[in-house]
């Protein structure tokens, strides 16, 4: 996790892993099939570190747990969002914090079908929100703030960018994330 967290998942081999082991890149294999499984188990570790939610709290304190715990493994470890909810594996942690998140909606009253589509738009609500803000730990130089001369030219070029580019700039990222949590939570209610 530390070399992930450093380097990102790109820059992650075994040779690199064993190297910081102390080991020997094929001794590893004794242990892990190949890199993916090294990836499965760095995302499950993650997930382990996330807190459940209390099951006796009512349902919106319950989603917006889940919520505030998402976001602080992602800022913990913004290389692993993407796996995290694209391709989690199937461990107890996982599969507790994606039923901890279903009985909260399942709590909110919603029928079974909307229970599912509820599920999906935290999924879809959160990741998207984190996506923007984990982007900007591992790539600083991606955000609105690095625009080269030719960007700033365009956007003054858009009337709604040059009315709205400034604040758009300047994101607060945890205040726009507790937005959208509310919001999801409104929804559902």
């Amino acid at each position: 996790m530390k070399l992930i967290d450093a380097d990102g998942l790109e820059q992650l081999s075994m040779r690199k892993l064993g190297s910081a082991l102390g080991y020997e890149a094929m001794a590893l294999y004794k242990h892990v099939a190949d890199k993916q499984a090294v990836i499965d188990a760095t995302v499950a570790a993650a997930f382990d570190e996330m807190a459940l939610p209390d099951p006796t709290e009512p349902w919106q304190q319950r989603l917006r747990h889940a919520a505030d715990q998402l976001r602080a493994t992602a800022l913990r470890h913004p290389h692993l969002l993407v796996p995290m909810m694209t391709n989690p594996p199937p461990t107890p942690a996982v599969i507790e914090r994606i039923d901890a998140i279903l009985s909260a909606l399942r709590d909110s009253g919603a029928s079974d079908e909307d229970v599912t589509h509820h599920f999906w738009m935290f999924v879809n609500t959160t990741t998207g929100a984190l996506v923007a803000e984990a982007r900007s730990l591992t790539n600083p130089t991606s955000t609105p703030a690095a625009l080269d001369e030719a960007d700033i030219a365009r956007i003054d070029e858009c009337r709604a960018m040059r009315e709205f580019g400034e604040a758009l700039a300047s994101c607060d990222f945890a205040a726009e994330y507790e937005r959208t949590v509310d919001t999801l939570i409104s929804l559902t209610g």
